[in-house]
């Protein structure tokens, strides 16, 4: 009878016990393996494009460069033939919308000239390249994604990372610098060519965004998941982004309806200096929560709701005006580019720079 005891829990174990805690070794570090969706659920208007972009298109130059895309897609040879000594892995990406075949390192230079100013630092921009190419073999381990199950990236900046068309773009994109521009991009690309952002061996969520306000956030302020390579750090020089201070004003009866629309259930009667309670800040001084109207909601969904540049904002009232100053842009999570680019000023490496941003982490070879 001790014996059958015995048989029945072994079994037990083995068939239900064991592969739990096999798929738990496997993950080690199951928060960094969902940041990329917690990223986009919690806040979707989060733009790594929009925050560091280095051409202030408009929506009518972004639907004639879709248009030229496509005119232009079919007589497109495979982009992993585009450079004899491009002996990188092949990556398949979601341009806008159809999948498309390329060298890892045409995908680097074509998300750095996105996501970066051409005019930044060598060591800024070799910084950018080593984080995109980090975010897509992140996300090549993630296996298949299902907004594009046929492509391990995309060119969509609020779920991936924008990407720009070097070969057919690259003077609508800059003009007349299009030649020198490009150059020195694929440059940052090349020379950093197999590089990549690790912790413990494993290729990090190599977020990024445009400037912080003098500290990044960690992550688990700002999307819930507390990754051990994306906590709060120290960030200057940010305030040399354009968009750095911002305001935002809304009249009472505007910001009341506005709230309406997607919380019937809100009180904004009285004066709107009543309106806001328990404001909760980061570490870092970004809002992390707070209730309005009674309404408990996260700082992230106050920033989408109202488009501020970031969660970093204070607030000012009158009797019929609100107010939200924000300083810094984008999530502020991960590697400031505004703040890399001081840091390349000052002397500092690339290397530098994406150990300093992203905490305990080693830039590697790709290959080990």
């Amino acid at each position: 009878m001790k014996r059958l005891l015995f048989l029945t829990i072994i079994v037990v174990f083995l068939v239900y016990l064991a592969p739990i805690g096999f798929h738990f070794y496997q993950n080690g570090h199951p928060a960094e393996q969902e940041i990329h969706t917690v990223q986009n659920v919690e806040n979707p208007s989060d733009s790594q494009a929009l925050d560091g972009q280095n051409a202030n298109k408009t929506a009518d130059d972004a639907d004639a460069a879709q248009a030229a895309d496509e005119k232009t897609a079919e007589k497109q040879a495979p982009d992993a033939a585009a450079s004899e000594k491009d002996t990188s892995p092949a990556l398949r990406v979601s341009v806008n919308g159809r999948v498309r075949e390329m060298s890892l390192e045409e995908y680097v230079a074509g998300a750095v000239a996105a996501e970066m100013p051409a005019s930044f630092p060598d060591e800024a921009l070799k910084a950018q390249a080593v984080a995109a190419r980090t975010y897509a073999v992140y996300k090549q381990s993630l296996g298949r994604d299902e907004k594009h199950p046929d492509a391990v990236v995309c060119d969509d900046y609020t779920h991936c990372a924008a990407f720009v068309d070097l070969k057919n773009d690259a003077e609508e994109l800059w003009g007349n610098k299009a030649e020198a521009w490009t150059k020195k991009i694929r440059a940052a690309a090349e020379q950093t060519a197999g590089k990549i952002v690790t912790y413990h061996d494993a290729p990090i969520a190599a977020v990024f965004h445009a400037a912080a306000a003098k500290q990044t956030e960690a992550a688990v302020s700002v999307w819930g998941a507390d990754v051990p390579y994306l906590e709060s750090v120290s960030s200057a020089g940010d305030d040399a982004c354009p968009e750095y201070d911002s305001e935002v004003t809304l009249r009472a009866e505007e910001f009341r309806q506005l709230l309406l629309k997607k919380y019937p259930d809100i009180n904004l009667t009285g004066l709107p200096k009543t309106w806001f309670t328990e404001v909760q800040s980061s570490e870092a001084g970004g809002v992390t929560s707070c209730k309005v109207g009674g309404i408990a909601m996260k700082g992230t969904e106050v920033r989408e709701l109202l488009q501020l540049n970031s969660t970093h904002f204070t607030i000012s009232t009158t009797d019929s005006t609100i107010t939200f100053r924000t300083q810094g842009y984008g999530h502020g999570v991960g590697m400031s580019q505004y703040g890399a680019k001081h840091m390349a000023e000052d002397g500092k490496t690339f290397t530098e720079i994406l150990e300093h941003y992203y905490t305990g982490t080693k830039v590697s070879d790709l290959a080990a």
